[in-house]
């Protein structure tokens, strides 16, 4: 593989290492090739662990070593997400923690089920439910539950202790953990079982960890469980670091000299991506942020443009964007390698209204991802459902899914039939033996067992096969679908599913890597569908010839929720410093005088990135 001299020798380094790599600077390939050139060195490949944030970038890392090294895949199976590695590390152990195997993993689906159910049984309002979910997963993510939910005791009159306690009982009570419990209880796991944390420190010889800058508080401390040698490289790019309201702490980053002592610092400042001309005004805007790793990034590409229009309203800026889109792809520019990216999705309906209006084909990127499509989370209800039958959230919604006339009064007769420790299924099984139901729910209610029974043993693949076959779901989709392309997209959907689950032995194996892929949304994988819109967040590790940034108002750009706090200003300059370097070529940076009807001023943003251009916003022609 070739190196640039700065990639070389951060892979050669041995030791703790970070890596400062700038936007475009090849730091997937530097990652890659370290691998590699450790099993050069004679490491073994199952004993280095490599963190990725995907899913995706997992098994891309996994693709590229197969081709670098002619190892199989099957030689990586420590090259994961952080909650991958954590719940392989919790399955084998969690017994210490007082669960039994097989440990389940909540969906976003049964968490908000068994969220909402506990706010029913406060009196909650459940408009609360966002708010309460959101203050959970804080709780956990900040690696200190107690202290944070001391630091915020209530949401409205409701102490959160109370809520939490709650919760964390049920999923206890159920043998099972939620996303963020994966990384918590593995914490724990490693914290308070010295055996096990001194097992793990002598079988991995090298750690690797990708977007460092993204790590949060819990993250950065299992890792520092993990590693008994010192063997860590770390790399990511502290100007791209987005994520603080994910509880994502850049002091990790920007502190790790002082957290690993001799630890050396690599810096990779071309950019193999955009043109000079855009990582110029680049590199200016994020010199104004106070708290960050110095570095001169630099492209050898040159012949780009930066761009920055103001107009009198977002209406204008929409069809002044969709004019320009439409004669860029005249001048030979293919519509998926363009895209408008914005701070809220709110920004993008004038976009939209727009590009329909012009008759351009566009794709909305960072939609709900493919396991969270009610198809997709029917069919994995039925799988669930027989193979956890303590989950009620999967066996309530898959009773009348198709309609079998089980509607809340029955599900009520048939929770009645609860024995202790037994979940709503249970109390489906003793409700027919005890032939307490009508003849037509008595008949559809023992064919659900029935088939949940059966698939239960079956390969995922066939499993879904038999759920499809014996409920009828096409003619309940088909019914369901708006239109008959609806329903086409839906059918492709399953396909899919079933191509996915085929790659696993197990009901089990299969959901528990689904339960596993919640933080990969859609992430323009298809982009024949045209012009890519999307917010900032959803556009970051993706690249485009050309790039609108739109919405460039001091209430959007930076967030008027941000304005007041220096920190998230700094986190908001680096959003803006994103959605630049997303551009190859051309790059144009809009503003509107007025937004949905208010005024709106112009972003300090774009006044940063004008005095580098030498040129202030000017009114579009």
């Amino acid at each position: 593989m070739e190196l640039s001299d700065e990639q070389r020798a951060a892979v050669e380094h041995i030791g703790p290492a970070l890596v400062v790599a700038g936007a475009g600077s090849g730091k997937t390939r530097t990652l890659t090739a370290k691998v590699a050139h450790l099993i050069e060195r004679g490491y073994v490949p199952e004993r280095i662990l490599a963190i990725t944030f995907t899913n995706k970038a997992a098994d891309e890392m996994k693709r590229r070593l197969t081709d670098l090294t002619g190892l199989g895949m099957e030689r990586f199976p420590w090259v994961r997400t952080y909650h991958s590695a954590c719940f392989r590390i919790l399955k084998e152990h969690c017994r210490l923690l007082g669960y039994e195997p097989p440990l389940q993993i909540y969906s976003d689906y049964q968490q908000q089920k068994l969220i909402k159910d506990i706010m029913i049984r406060f009196d909650m309002d459940r408009k609360k439910f966002y708010a309460v979910r959101s203050a959970i997963s804080s709780a956990k993510n900040s690696g200190d539950p107690e202290g944070y939910i001391d630091a915020h005791p209530r949401i409205g009159p409701f102490r959160l202790f109370d809520i939490y306690q709650a919760y964390e009982v049920e999923l206890k009570s159920r043998n099972a953990v939620d996303f963020d419990n994966i990384l918590l209880k593995a914490r724990d796991l490693l914290r308070d079982h010295e055996a096990v944390r001194t097992d793990y420190r002598a079988y991995f010889s090298y750690i690797l960890v990708d977007e460092y800058q993204d790590t949060n508080n819990l993250q950065a401390e299992l890792t520092r469980l993990l590693l008994g040698n010192g063997n860590l490289f770390c790399v990511g790019d502290d100007w791209q670091a987005i994520y603080g309201f994910r509880g994502s702490n850049v002091d990790h980053f920007l502190g790790f000299q002082r957290s690993y002592e001799n630890a050396s610092i690599f810096r990779l400042e071309q950019n193999y991506r955009s043109a000079d001309e855009i990582v110029k005004p680049a590199n200016w805007l994020i010199k104004y942020n106070r708290d960050r790793m110095d570095k001169s990034c630099f492209s050898a590409h040159k012949g780009g443009a930066v761009e920055v229009h103001e107009f009198f309203s977002d209406e204008e800026e929409a069809g002044w964007v969709a004019d320009k889109i439409a004669m860029l792809n005249r001048s030979g520019i293919p519509y998926d390698q363009m895209a408008v990216l914005y701070r809220t999705k709110f920004c993008s309906l004038p976009f939209e209204q727009a590009m329909r209006f012009s008759g351009l084909p566009y794709k909305m990127l960072g939609d709900k991802g493919f396991f969270e499509r009610k198809e997709i989370l029917d069919i994995n209800c039925y799988l669930t459902a027989a193979v956890f039958p303590k989950d009620d959230a999967a066996f309530e919604r898959i009773l009348n899914t198709p309609k079998r006339g089980i509607g809340p009064k029955m599900v009520e007769k048939i929770n009645a039939w609860r024995a202790p420790d037994s979940g709503l299924s249970g109390a489906a099984a003793r409700a027919v033996s005890g032939k307490i139901l009508s003849g037509k729910v008595h008949k559809e209610l023992s064919d659900l067992l029935g088939l949940l029974k059966d698939i239960e043993p079956m390969a995922p693949d066939a499993a879904i096969r038999e759920v499809m076959d014996r409920t009828g779901y096409a003619d309940y989709l088909k019914q369901q679908a708006r239109t008959e392309d609806e329903f086409t997209a839906r059918m492709e959907n399953i396909e899919q599913l079933m191509y996915a689950a085929a790659r696993f032995e197990t009901v089990l194996d299969y959901l528990e890597e689904a339960a596993l892929i919640r933080e990969d949304k859609e992430d323009g994988q298809d982009r024949e569908a045209g012009v890519n819109l999307a917010t900032i967040h959803a556009s970051k590790g993706l690249e485009f010839h050309v790039v609108f940034v739109v919405g460039c108002d001091e209430n959007l750009l930076p967030h008027w929720k941000s304005r007041d706090s220096e920190s998230e200003v700094q986190e908001e300059r680096r959003l803006m410093y994103v959605a630049m370097t997303r551009a190859e070529k051309f790059l144009f940076l809009t503003t509107a005088d007025f937004r949905k009807g208010q005024f709106s001023p112009v972003s300090r943003f774009v006044t940063e990135v004008a005095e580098s251009l030498e040129q202030g916003p000017r009114q579009n022609d």
